[in-house]
């Protein structure tokens, strides 16, 4: 009886197949225009690759949006009867696709995972790519591709939330204002880093601070890092 892998599962082994290749991988990364589930500098060139169980004409369709950002771009998902119907539609575009053989179990026999390169990208673009900038070491770590939800992808609005909580706990009761002041944020502005924050600040939505008035209701917004931190 065939077993079905999940998305999560098949980008685990994408992800062991890069990093044999000396890849630097990165996943979930927030791209114009959503989140690739991998990102991949396998040497000089950006590679972003879409994970998913199945082949679709939506998973074509985001590949083919991809293709700006990054020198390479993959689809990556199980063979399926029109593995070769796809791998010559690839080889037409100048996508990339990965077959992965998931563990997938016929009869008594499970098939060992791994994962074939049936079709190699175009290189789209010849110079570096922007995105090879906003590639953190968080990415590596904080959220696995394919995740439902992905709850601990690593964003820019968490980035800040880390960096703040280093000036608070260096500076504990210091006031938004200056915390602000002295934070690395992506905030365009202060002024907007002030007003956004001060609103998620006092709806309790940036671990490890809390928030205190220095002088009743309308006081200063003061902060210190929380009892659990």
């Amino acid at each position: 009886m065939k077993r079905e892998a999940s998305e999560q599962k098949v980008a685990a082994i994408v992800v062991e197949w890069l990093e044999a290749l000396g890849a630097d991988v990165y996943q979930e990364v927030e791209v114009a225009g959503g989140v690739a589930d991998i990102v991949a500098r396998v040497h000089a060139e950006i590679w972003i690759i879409e994970v998913k169980t199945s082949c679709s004409l939506a998973l074509l369709y985001q590949a083919m949006e991809r293709r700006r950002l990054a020198h390479r771009v993959y689809m990556a998902f199980p063979a399926t009867k029109r593995m070769r119907g796809a791998t010559a539609l690839c080889g037409e575009l100048g996508l990339g696709l990965l077959r992965v053989a998931a563990g997938y179990t016929f009869g008594t026999h499970t098939e060992d995972p791994r994962v074939s390169m049936e079709a190699e990208s175009r290189r789209w673009n010849r110079r570096p790519v922007e995105l090879a900038k906003d590639l953190k070491p968080e990415h590596k770590t904080h959220a696995k591709a394919g995740a439902i939800g992905a709850g601990g992808r690593w964003t820019p609005f968490r980035e800040t939330c880390e960096e703040l909580l280093r000036t608070v706990k260096a500076q504990p009761g210091i006031a938004l204002k200056a915390a602000i002041e002295s934070t690395k944020h992506h905030y365009r502005s202060n002024a907007s880093a002030k007003s956004s924050l001060a609103h998620w600040l006092e709806r309790g939505k940036v671990p490890g601070i809390e928030t205190r008035r220095s002088h009743g209701t309308h006081g200063t917004l003061q902060l210190y890092p929380s009892e659990a931190t």
